[in-house]
């Protein structure tokens, strides 16, 4: 049986094909609405200042220590984990809608202050990791405003030095009002409701190929949102039961966060095989499952 580098490795390869031919960056996969590009490092966003307003899917790719550690060879947790902390080559997105007259200085305050939320700043969701140079999107229709984008990896730690907002992970994003006919809504391919204690259903089975999913929170928590491809090897359920030193599962997209009551649209490329979705901050949690894609038209 291969081992666990090998098997990781092969996943990685696979995506990585995937991605030459579809989302990559010879073709990048289309998106709704207005694409804005962020590019994630330690600690900090790269970013347009000010954007039009209207339906804006934001594109994180990761550009830190997590890409340059997989051009090397690196695999597993060693590709974010540095300096004693697990998770700090770890990037994710969110956006922030700052009340008037707020700023991203006043939520590094609140952050300082131990405020992971403030009344002033509600948070709008936004996009997971995934190993670079694949892409994670979220589509939100944005009114003009001031905004942050912001990275809260390291805010429920008691380690406070490993919270990415204090490092300084927060860039303001200003949207001003933009002329001409508003982009319409996209085609939704699958509606994803989450349920409960963080349960996933889909409103019909997931096929290969480009996905706009609309992921609905019909609970009162936060929650992540998040594909995992299977490694090759192993069945869905067997990935799940791990426990111990667990097999890596290859990410393939998902979302940072789906705000309580709302919903929110990302986009994905599926190749056929077996997939686990799950909304915790470990995919081997009880509410996770495993499903099958497969060929064939919606």
């Amino acid at each position: 049986m291969p081992s666990h580098r090998c098997r990781f490795m092969l996943c990685v390869a696979a995506l990585l094909l995937v991605a030459e031919r579809a989302p990559g960056q010879a073709r990048p996969m289309v998106l709704p609405g207005r694409v804005v590009d962020v590019k994630a490092g330690e600690f900090f966003f790269l970013a347009p200042d000010t954007i039009p307003a209207g339906l804006t899917t934001f594109r994180l790719l990761q550009t830190g220590m997590m890409a340059t550690r997989l051009k090397e060879g690196v695999t597993g947790r060693a590709l974010v984990a540095d300096q004693g902390d697990n998770t700090r080559g770890f990037h994710m997105l969110w956006v922030v809608r700052l009340d008037s007259g707020k700023t991203v200085a006043d939520l590094h305050r609140a952050a300082q202050a131990g405020e992971r939320e403030t009344p002033w700043a509600p948070q709008l969701g936004g996009a997971a990791s995934i190993l670079p140079p694949l892409t994670t999107n979220v589509t939100i229709d944005l009114p003009p405003g001031n905004y942050a984008l912001v990275c809260y990896v390291g805010s429920a730690r008691a380690d406070r030095s490993r919270y990415h907002l204090l490092h300084g992970m927060a860039r303001p994003l200003t949207v001003v009002s933009a002329a001409g006919a508003r982009a319409r809504p996209p085609r939704v391919d699958v509606v994803a409701k989450i349920t409960g204690d963080g349960i996933v259903t889909f409103s019909r089975p997931i096929r290969e190929g480009r996905t706009v999913v609309r992921v609905e929170n019909l609970t009162d928590r936060n929650w992540e949102f998040k594909f995992q491809r299977i490694p090759d090897g192993m069945t869905g359920v067997e990935y799940l039961a791990q426990t111990g030193e667990a097999e890596p599962g290859v990410s393939i997209g998902g979302l940072s966060s789906v705000p309580p009551g709302q919903s929110l649209i990302t986009t994905l490329e599926f190749t056929r095989g077996e997939f686990a979705v799950g909304t915790h901050a470990s995919m081997r949690h009880a509410t996770s499952r495993a499903f099958v894609v497969n060929a064939g038209r919606r």
